[in-house]
C-alpha cells in the first residue's frame, strides 16, 4: 500500500447538504482504504451526527465567525495533538480559522471550494491564499478563482464528486417507489432532490408543475429533501393549487437510489450556485435523464455527456417546456440515460475521485517538503 495519510477535514456548516455529504463520503472511503481521517466541526451540526453513525472520528470545535479566537485556539489544540499530514478545509469560517491554525503549525493546508457564488478578490481575502492547494468541484469555479486573482492556476485543481456505483446502480426496481406513492402505470414521475432553500429553485419547480398540470399533463411532481424553507415552499405550493395530487413533499429520504429508480426525470432548478451537483452524477449513474439550469457546473456534465438538457435559470416557462418535451419522448430519455450512465462510469466513479484526491494530497505534500 502507498503511504498512509493522516487527514483532518474541517467544516463549519451546521447543515447536511451535498457539501457535507461529500466530506463524509470521502472520510468513510479513505478510512476503508487504511488512511486516518478525523472530522472537526460544529458541536450542534448534523455532520457530527452522521459521522458518529458512520463510525468516523469527530471532534467538536464551535466556530462562530472567521476571527473567533476561541475557535482558533480549539483548532490549534486539535492539530497539535493529531499532527495531520493534511488539513482540508471547506466552508468560509473554517477555511479562515483552520487555514491560519494549520499555517501557524507548519501543516499542509488544502481547501475545497464547492459552490459557484462569486468571491471577493480583495487582497485581504486570505481564505484562498492560505491553502497550499485549492480543489474545486467544477471548472467554472476554478476559472472564477483564477480570473478573480484569488489564486494562481498552478494551485487550483478541479475534482468533482465521485459516485458510489455499487449503490447508485442499474437494476433497482421502479415499483419500490411507485407502489409507495400509488403511481398508476403510465403516470410520469418528475422529481427534485435537494435541500429546501431558495437557491435550489424549488419555487420554479412548483411553477413549472402548475404550468404542466394546467396544460393537461398527468405527471406527478415530487419534492425530495428538507430544509429551512420547507414551510415556505409548502405554502407556495398551496397558493399555486398544486397540492391537489400534482405535487407531493416527501421530506428527507435515505433511499435516494430507490427514489431515482422510480422517477422518469430529474430536475435541477438551481438559481444561484452549484458545483457539479452530486445528485446529477448519481442520477446519471442510474440512467435517469435530467433537466438542469445553466448554473455552476451543471452544464459541464449535462452537455458533454448528453445526459440531459440545460435551460436558463429562473425561468419556469422554459423549465416546464423542457420537462414536457422529454416526457413526450421516451426514446430520447432512454438515450440520455444510457449516455449519462456511460459518462459517470468512465469519469466520475468513487474510486477515481479517491485516487485523484490521494494523488493531489501526495503532490502537495511533496511540493511543501521541497
Amino acid at each position: 500500500m502507498a503511504r498512509v495519510l493522516r487527514v483532518i477535514h474541517t467544516e463549519a456548516s451546521r447543515g447536511l447538504g451535498g457539501q457535507e455529504k461529500r466530506i463524509l463520503l470521502e472520510a468513510v472511503s479513505l478510512r476503508e482504504r487504511g488512511h486516518g481521517v478525523l472530522l472537526v466541526g460544529q458541536p450542534d451540526g448534523l455532520l457530527r451526527r452522521e459521522a458518529e453513525r458512520a463510525g468516523v472520528p469527530f471532534r467538536s470545535v464551535r466556530m462562530r465567525f472567521v476571527c473567533d479566537p476561541a475557535a482558533l485556539w480549539g483548532l490549534l489544540r486539535v492539530f497539535r495533538g493529531e499532527r495531520p499530514d493534511i488539513v482540508h478545509t471547506h466552508s468560509s469560517k473554517d477555511s479562515w480559522l483552520a487555514g491560519v491554525a494549520g499555517r501557524l503549525l507548519g501543516l499542509t493546508v488544502v481547501r475545497t471550494r464547492h459552490v459557484s457564488i462569486p468571491v471577493s478578490g480583495h487582497r485581504l481575502n486570505w481564505a484562498y491564499r492560505l491553502p497550499h492547494l485549492i480543489m474545486t468541484t467544477a471548472e467554472r469555479i476554478r476559472r472564477m478563482l483564477v480570473e478573480g486573482g484569488l489564486c494562481e492556476p498552478s494551485r487550483v485543481k478541479v475534482l468533482p464528486t465521485g459516485v458510489d456505483l455499487a449503490r447508485f446502480r442499474e437494476g433497482i426496481p421502479p415499483r419500490l417507489f411507485r407502489e409507495e406513492l400509488a403511481l398508476a402505470d403510465g403516470v410520469p414521475a418528475v422529481g427534485i432532490v435537494a435541500q429546501l432553500r431558495k437557491s435550489k429553485g424549488h419555487g420554479h419547480f412548483l411553477q413549472a408543475a402548475r404550468r404542466l398540470r394546467d396544460g393537461g399533463s398527468n405527471a406527478r411532481f415530487f419534492v425530495v429533501g428538507d430544509g429551512h424553507w420547507r414551510d415556505i415552499f409548502r405554502e407556495e405550493a398551496r397558493g399555486l393549487g398544486v397540492l391537489d395530487g400534482t405535487v407531493a413533499f416527501l421530506g428527507y429520504r435515505e433511499d435516494i437510489p430507490e427514489v431515482m429508480a422510480g422517477l422518469d426525470l430529474l430536475v435541477i432548478a438551481s438559481t444561484r450556485t452549484e458545483g457539479v451537483p452530486q445528485v446529477a452524477l448519481q442520477a446519471m449513474a442510474m440512467g435517469l435523464p435530467i433537466v438542469g439550469t445553466d448554473v455552476g457546473g451543471v452544464p459541464e456534465v449535462l452537455l458533454p455527456s448528453g445526459a440531459g438538457v440545460v435551460v436558463p435559470a429562473g425561468d419556469p416557462r422554459a423549465l416546464a417546456a423542457a420537462v414536457q418535451e422529454l416526457l413526450a419522448d421516451p426514446a430520447r430519455r432512454a438515450r440520455m440515460g444510457e449516455a449519462g450512465r456511460a459518462y459517470v462510469r468512465e469519469r466520475h466513479s468513487l474510486e477515481r475521485m479517491l485516487e485523484e484526491t490521494v494523488h493531489a494530497y501526495e503532490e502537495v505534500l511533496a511540493s511543501c517538503a521541497r
